[in-house]
């Protein structure tokens, strides 16, 4: 198989099968939560590794080494902002998602997840021919993300427009019965899970509620969908510093 594709494919394979075991898993145990910590790990050390090789770079044509500045520009408060903020966003809804999707959604966010890893080290092998590294990987990632992350961000968008049914009880329920209608479907154990996740389905409920009220207004129901469109383009990332991460415990083996 050729290693672009197999390394693609253990890239959906591996963090689908982490939040299958977290779907399995979280109402028995807040050990549920390992799954999600080995997914958040491979974001932030992929994503670590892209941004202090790109700052590395950068430092060495810009700054002398012996310049007393180069040992305070490190690049690393950097690197861990931006990796915990992709963290922070893309991991709980990966979770609260993964809980919640319909069959056609995890089809979209498997082939999302698939096509950017693919893209990523097609156009990092292309680009290696004509620039030094880590440039490669540094001038795929942008590219790679938003050339994946636009068009599967509409295709989730038309997905989650079309696919749900609005219970009836919901079109006359009023607000607090609608949040408490989705309270009920938290695991009946209580523990820090449980309570996160709450907060998550209060405001699925409140946004849901929300878009009901204002069905006439046709830009007020298109937020109900916006998030979930949004989503498309973090994913889109994540699996491209995933891949990166992947690629770099893979075998080095032929194209």
């Amino acid at each position: 198989m050729n290693r672009k594709v197999s390394i693609a494919v253990v890239v959906t394979l591996l963090s689908a099968l982490l939040l299958y075991l977290w779907r399995l898993t979280y109402d028995f145990s807040d050990w549920a939560a390992v799954w999600l910590l080995l997914l958040a790990a491979m974001i932030f050390r992929g994503n670590w590794s892209i941004v202090m090789d790109h700052w590395s770079a950068e430092r060495g044509i810009v700054l002398r080494p012996e310049s007393w500045i180069s040992g305070w520009l490190t690049g690393r408060t950097w690197a861990f902002l931006s990796s915990m903020l992709l963290v922070l966003v893309v991991v709980p809804v990966l979770a609260w998602q993964a809980l919640n999707m319909l069959a056609l959604e995890v089809s979209v966010l498997l082939a999302l997840a698939f096509s950017s890893a693919w893209l990523f080290l097609s156009m990092q092998s292309f680009l290696a021919l004509h620039v030094r590294p880590p440039f490669d990987k540094i001038f795929a990632t942008g590219p790679s993300t938003w050339l994946i992350g636009l068009p599967f961000s509409s295709i989730l968008f038309l997905v989650t427009w079309y696919a749900p049914t609005v219970p009836g009880e919901v079109l006359a329920a009023p607000f607090s019965e609608s949040v408490q209608s989705a309270l009920s479907e938290l695991p009946e154990r209580r523990g820090w899970i449980a309570e996160i996740l709450a907060l998550g389905y209060a405001f699925e409920a409140a946004k849901l509620w929300l878009v009901v009220q204002a069905r006439e207004y046709r830009l007020v129901t298109l937020l109900f969908n916006l998030d979930t469109a949004l989503f498309g383009f973090f994913a889109a990332r994540a699996s491209v510093v995933v891949t990166h991460f992947v690629e770099t415990h893979y075998g080095k083996g032929g194209e």
